[in-house]
């Protein structure tokens, strides 16, 4: 008897991640096999955070806040599409996974439905302004602090959904800048009122120049850094879509 007309089977891949070795990039249907056979189940390595941070992007600033919360002990998870940033962590016994920050299933995958915030470092706008959307969009208990490489940009964030946008080069020029000072003897003291003076402003211009664009919010940055302190704060490589490898 012929055998039916029917569509053909797809049988899930998985595919070896020999950069890396000791990992493989799972499909949704292998990943959601190794968790029961949940499709939008969490993994069972993350399935027990809450109140987490999600740092996407395991970069030089993702790196960076991981160590920082690591020594608070604060509890988060990292994700990144980078073989050797993933490789990285995992060297350092750190809750490091490759995969697509931007993705809906990546992101339900390592809890975001229960993180209390997102620190968004990725290598481009276009990544940076995805993974805004997504955690806007599908997981909107998330506040999400993202850095913006130019003003428009940062607009455009605001746009997707960020709670707060961080101008990238403002800070790592402003600890030059006091480097310099130093060195041409100003005492310490003056060196921090002079630097504080020109973030304020220059902070203050940013949310102006925002403003006049039709922005409400602004740099979020400038306003949670000068919101008063008796004011109470507000309650409110390529990868495949849905890719995680743990």
């Amino acid at each position: 008897m012929a055998p039916p007309t029917s569509a053909p089977v797809r049988y899930p891949r998985m595919v070896p991640y020999t950069s890396a070795p000791g990992y493989h990039v799972f499909s949704d249907v292998i990943f959601a096999l190794s968790c029961g056979g949940d499709f939008n189940g969490p993994h069972p390595l993350t399935d027990d955070l809450q109140d987490h941070i999600i740092i996407c992007g395991f970069g030089r600033v993702g790196q960076i806040i991981a160590q920082l919360l690591s020594e608070r002990l604060i509890p988060f998870v990292a994700l990144d599409v980078r073989s050797e940033r993933v490789a990285v962590g995992r060297a350092l016994d750190l809750p490091v996974y490759f995969g697509d920050a931007g993705s809906r299933e990546v992101l339900h995958k390592v809890g975001a439905g229960r993180a209390c915030a997102a620190a968004i470092t990725l290598d481009s706008p276009g990544a940076n302004y995805r993974t805004v959307w997504a955690l806007s969009k599908h997981f909107p208990n998330v506040k999400t602090f993202v850095r913006a490489h130019d003003v428009d940009h940062g607009l455009n964030l605001e746009k997707a959904g960020a709670t707060a946008v961080v101008p990238e080069t403002l800070e790592p020029s402003l600890q030059l800048a006091a480097a310099v000072l130093a060195q041409a003897k100003l005492p310490m003291s003056e060196i921090a009122a002079t630097i504080n003076e020109f973030r304020s402003r220059h902070l203050s211009e940013l949310t102006e120049l925002c403003e006049s664009k039709g922005s409400s919010l602004g740099y979020g940055y400038s306003r949670i850094m000068t919101k008063p302190k008796s004011q109470p704060s507000d309650s409110s490589d390529d990868v495949t879509e849905g890719t995680l490898a743990i």
